[in-house]
């Protein structure tokens, strides 16, 4: 087998915390936990998120929500529509 050795540095204190972590999940060591990582997002099966955590709306104001888009969308409701953003600060200073 062709092997490589990746190396990231990595406060020893980080480095502990995350060998207890990966050894209550029951894996022998980092390296396995990385290339478990590394393995399922070639797969398609991992994710990685990077930013704030998204908002979960509860299921009633998600239906709400949308309806609010399509009535706006439908035209059912009346907005207000500004060519530029001085006359949207215009019209709230009013």
């Amino acid at each position: 087998m062709d092997t490589v050795i990746l190396q990231v540095p990595m406060a020893r204190s980080f480095r502990d915390d995350m060998a207890g972590f990966v050894e209550k999940m029951g894996l022998s060591s980092i390296q396995d936990y990385v290339r478990l990582i590394f393995k399922k997002s070639l797969n398609g099966e991992l994710g990685v998120h990077v930013g704030p955590k998204p908002i979960m709306l509860s299921a009633k104001n998600a239906k709400r929500y949308e309806k609010m888009v399509d009535d706006v969308l439908s035209g059912k409701e009346k907005v207000k529509k500004y060519t530029d953003i001085e006359e949207m600060l215009y019209d709230l200073r009013k």
